[in-house]
């Protein structure tokens, strides 16, 4: 079995690791309290719509994991009663706003409480040792990506990758990550996740796909990312050996 050192290089078929970020990387300590970008959103909404009192969170639930900045904006205001074709006519005015509204609150806001999974900052140290190129392929927009990470202790980690400002699908946005990096071949790429449309994305892609279930600090179980039928799904970012052997 392989543990976690300095001196042995086990991903030997891997040049370019993606990762996703919420329930991947990093999750938040909930304390009643909404945060930055869930209000950004919520003070969007009620901005470019007019519609008060609303919490995206209580409203899409669980479906939250699985979604891109993109399709949570779509589906909550689908949920109010707004259509695809209405949303997509103001799409930019709710991103400027929720824009606005993180530029204007990100001094005066606590730190919102991200934390890195277990074991992902050890398993993540190895790959930087191994000189394993480190993008993020996520649905957060850039720069609440940039954001997550620094509080969560990633800053300067991830050099590459795709976010929620590419596109709407997060197969495209994976998409956009590859072409990206179209110096590594797609045999040496996976994509590490929590949901199962992280590892339907790197299907789609033809990119090797690993998932993290709830055991190990994900969102979804063993069952729900095994149901995909691809990939490698893994309780604990430390089964190296089960990683190292899927990806050779």
């Amino acid at each position: 079995m392989y543990y976690i050192n300095d001196m042995e290089n086990i991903f030997k078929n891997l040049k370019l690791a993606f990762f996703d970020i919420d329930g991947t990387l990093i999750r938040r300590d909930f304390t009643g309290t909404l945060s930055l970008k869930s209000r950004c959103f919520n003070y969007a909404i009620e901005s470019v719509f007019g519609l008060e009192s609303v919490d995206y969170t209580k409203i899409l639930g669980k479906r939250l994991f699985a979604m891109t900045d993109k399709t949570i904006f779509q589906n909550t205001l689908n949920e109010l009663g707004i259509d695809k074709d209405h949303y997509y006519s103001r799409e930019g005015e709710l991103f400027d706003a929720a824009n606005r509204y993180f530029d204007s609150n990100l001094q005066s806001s606590a730190i919102d409480g991200y934390y890195p999974l277990p074991g992902v900052m050890d398993f993540v140290e190895q790959l930087k040792r191994e000189d394993i190129r480190l993008g993020l392929v996520t649905g957060n927009i850039r720069k609440h990506s940039i954001w997550k990470m620094n509080i969560g202790g990633f800053d300067g980690c991830f050099t590459t990758g795709g976010f929620g400002d590419d596109a709407e699908d997060r197969s495209d946005i994976l998409t956009a990550a590859i072409k990206r990096n179209s110096d590594i071949p797609l045999n040496n790429i996976c994509h590490f996740g929590d949901s199962p449309p992280d590892l339907e994305a790197a299907r789609d892609c033809g990119i090797k796909g690993v998932g993290i279930t709830e055991t190990g600090g994900g969102s979804h179980t063993h069952e729900e990312l095994s149901a995909v039928g691809y990939g490698l799904v893994v309780d604990s970012w430390l089964e190296l050996d089960l990683i190292a052997r899927y990806l050779d």
